[in-house]
């Protein structure tokens, strides 16, 4: 192992003084000296270079199932959770091909592009709804508010709420439940924290069981109805327990990402000045620009893999059975991929669309589309109704490892009025 950076070692330490505001340069130090890095912390493999995180998203051998794993204290733990709530692991990020490509093909329709612009209207009209109601409340002057707490959160748990058919009335509730069940892909937490997580989940499975069961009697133009009553060609739908565990992974893959990207894009923006000017300059750049704030401070850091037979990885070679974490987060900073200004963001970058945030692969995002039309609607907003954002204090990170986000951006701003 090789000691780079200003003395400290290339060592995966979640726990090392600065990592939770700055991941970053822990990363460049396992890049440089171990990218192939074991953890004694994970018992796997932290990947952190570009090319082998690329590589290793598109290999079809590795696995997404932990059950292929070489028995280690993490992976004992999830298999006895999993067995207490088995029906968890049937969502299809823990699925390998045949169950994984029959689910993600049942899955597939409603997220199709040509499906998902047809919601622009409706997700503008949340994003500009919310704005006008903070205006409204606080005032037309200059105000202070947390663009966490005050929207980047609420706004895509209420779109994917209103998306699946659940009741206005119970967004505030299920605001709270998934932000509990995204922690539980982390895999260091508190016993305590833990048991929180999983009571989440079950009432989040309790809830949508209800209400699958109220939309397989009663279709609605929603997503949850068309999930309900989806078939393959041979006419066989999910079964129960399958529709609710996807139900779940789509509701944290539909608010969680693009809650934390709006958070961390604003917060980018507003320490790169002169790419925020450029922006809004020419706002044209807003489709570019997201993918490049995914590029570089997207939510998600790690993507969980494990190895079906030996696998060369840089110059290490792994056994079967070797669980492995790669970084997305790592490799989207990685100089020998994007040059001198990878830790800069630049919102004209000619290739900032080939990020690996959303993964690679077959198992690349679904929802993919949805984040970024979610993402390019609620920036474009924010740069044309937000009068001269500032930083009104610290922002605080929520110390999360696999999807890392913002807790809090308090900014200084004023909402002018939506244009006619």
């Amino acid at each position: 192992m090789t000691d780079v950076g200003v003395g400290r070692p290339a060592v995966f330490d979640p726990f090392e003084d600065g990592f939770v505001d700055d991941p970053y340069d822990q990363y460049a130090r396992l890049r440089e000296g171990d990218p192939v890095h074991h953890s004694a912390l994970l018992h796997g493999w932290v990947v952190t270079r570009f090319d082998d995180v690329n590589k290793l998203l598109r290999d079809r051998s590795v696995s997404s199932e932990i059950t292929k794993a070489t028995p280690n204290p993490l992976t004992i733990m999830e298999l006895e959770r999993l067995a207490e709530r088995s029906r968890a692991s049937e969502t299809i990020v823990l699925l390998d091909d045949p169950d994984h490509a029959r689910v993600r093909k049942l899955m597939s329709e409603p997220f199709r592009p040509s499906e998902i612009e047809r919601l622009r209207q409706r997700v503008s009209d949340r994003i500009e709804g919310a704005l006008d109601q903070l205006r409204a409340e606080r005032g037309t002057g200059v105000i202070e508010l947390d663009l966490v707490a005050d929207f980047a959160y609420p706004l895509p748990v209420e779109i994917f709420s209103e998306m699946l058919g659940v009741p206005d009335e119970d967004h505030a509730r299920f605001r709270y439940l998934s932000q509990q069940v995204a922690k539980t892909v982390d895999p260091v937490m508190s016993a305590a924290e833990r048991d929180e997580c999983m009571n989440a989940l079950d009432e989040m499975h309790e809830y949508l069981t209800a209400q699958a069961a109220a939309k397989r009697a009663e279709p609605a133009d929603d997503l949850m109805s068309e999930l309900v009553h989806a078939a393959d060609d041979d006419g066989v739908s999910f079964t129960d327990s399958e529709l609710i565990a996807q139900l779940v992974t789509l509701y944290l893959a539909g608010h969680e990402p693009v809650a934390s990207l709006l958070g961390a894009g604003t917060l980018a923006l507003l320490r790169h000045p002169d790419q925020l000017a450029k922006v809004q300059a020419d706002p044209s750049l807003i489709r570019n620009l997201v993918h490049e704030l995914l590029r570089y401070d997207g939510p998600n850091h790690f993507m969980r893999r494990i190895t079906t037979h030996p696998t060369v990885i840089g110059d290490v070679e792994l056994p079967a059975g070797e669980v492995i974490y790669a970084s997305p987060a790592a490799a989207n900073r990685d100089p020998a991929r994007w040059g001198d200004t990878a830790d800069q963001v630049v919102v004209d970058r000619a290739e900032a669309h080939q990020h690996l945030q959303f993964g690679a692969g077959v198992h690349a995002c679904l929802g993919s589309h949805l984040a970024r039309l979610q993402a390019e609607i609620a920036f474009e907003a924010l740069l044309t109704r937000l009068d001269d954002p500032q930083l009104a204090g610290t922002p605080s990170w929520d110390g999360r490892l696999f999807i890392r986000g913002l807790d809090s951006l308090p900014i200084r701003c004023s909402i002018r009025e939506r244009a006619s």
